[in-house]
């Protein structure tokens, strides 16, 4: 028998081989993916509301929803809130805040100035607080967070939720006529509590959708003026009330601790008021896990 020839062989080759090439590839079937259900867990905001020397009782606050697993994706504050704010955003722990709200001093807060705006210069304050937030900006907190105050000159509410953090909580506990405003972008801002006491209203314009407010606006009795906090409590007695109690209905939850009358001018005194925080929040947990509760059903 001949051999084949090379062109012979070619053709041949070819020849079986097209018709394989021709056919439709098989295409593995993947497994269908079910669709990515929306996240039905709730964003929880934290108002800490302005209080000066009862501001502890937010320590007392963060303590119980720590214990029960609640924790904000935000926290919005104003005065003493906003400085107990800044550092629960930074990642401290409820432990940590009750640490350094029973031993910090007036002499590491207070700078006393000449000026005939206030006699408290507040450059203190404003490092103090860089200081414990390791000098991170608003923007780069572990929790998001916003500082209220009250723009002096159009009388305007103004939310800092970015920029330096000491600077923003400096501004809005700069009591008028105490702390010298100080001046950001050439504005001079002071006590968020003139605009915004407990500011339900931000954190719903930041997305929110379960606000727990904090109430600690009951009216000082025996305030001392060289202490910080009794500072910090001067603001109130100009307070809008009413313009106030409308936004506070505007939030889920509200909690009032009952500090009328605890002082803040020792460490005992402190530790009162941290209590009255955890004993409001107590009776108001269930409230709040409700509120959690059926939004995940919706």
């Amino acid at each position: 028998m001949k051999p084949l020839s090379f062109f012979a062989l070619i053709t041949t080759s070819i020849y079986f081989t097209l018709p394989a090439c021709t056919q439709t590839p098989v295409i593995p079937t993947q497994p269908i993916k079910p669709p990515v259900q929306p996240s039905t867990k709730p964003k929880i905001a934290l108002v800490l509301g302005g209080g000066g020397a009862k501001g502890f009782a937010h320590v007392g606050v963060i303590k119980v929803l720590e214990k029960n697993g609640i924790t904000p994706d935000l926290i919005v504050g104003t005065s003493s809130g906003s400085l107990v704010g800044s550092l629960y955003a930074s990642g401290k722990s409820a432990s940590e805040l009750e640490d350094i709200a029973t031993h910090v001093s007036n002499n590491e807060l207070l700078d006393y100035s000449w000026s005939k705006q206030g006699f408290i210069e507040g450059i203190k304050l404003q490092n103090w607080v860089n200081t414990q937030v390791d000098n991170k900006p608003i923007e780069k907190l572990p929790i998001r967070f916003a500082s209220v105050a009250t723009d002096l000159t159009t009388k305007q509410k103004a939310v800092f939720d970015k920029g330096n953090t000491g600077l923003a909580v400096r501004a809005s506990s700069s009591v008028y006529g105490v702390f010298v405003p100080p001046r950001i972008n050439n504005k001079r801002y002071g006590d968020g509590g003139l605009t915004s006491l407990v500011p339900v209203q931000t954190a719903k314009q930041m997305g929110a959708d379960i606000i727990i407010a904090v109430d600690v606006s009951s009216p000082p009795k025996n305030s001392h003026p060289q202490d910080f906090w009794a500072l910090l409590d001067k603001t109130f007695a100009v307070i809008p009330n009413q313009a106030n109690a409308a936004e506070i209905k505007l939030a889920d939850v509200v909690i009032r601790p009952a500090v009328g009358d605890i002082g803040t001018t020792n460490t005992v005194a402190r530790e009162a008021t941290i209590k009255a925080g955890e004993i409001a929040t107590l009776a108001k947990l269930s409230d709040i896990e409700q509120k959690i509760g059926k939004f995940q059903k919706l």
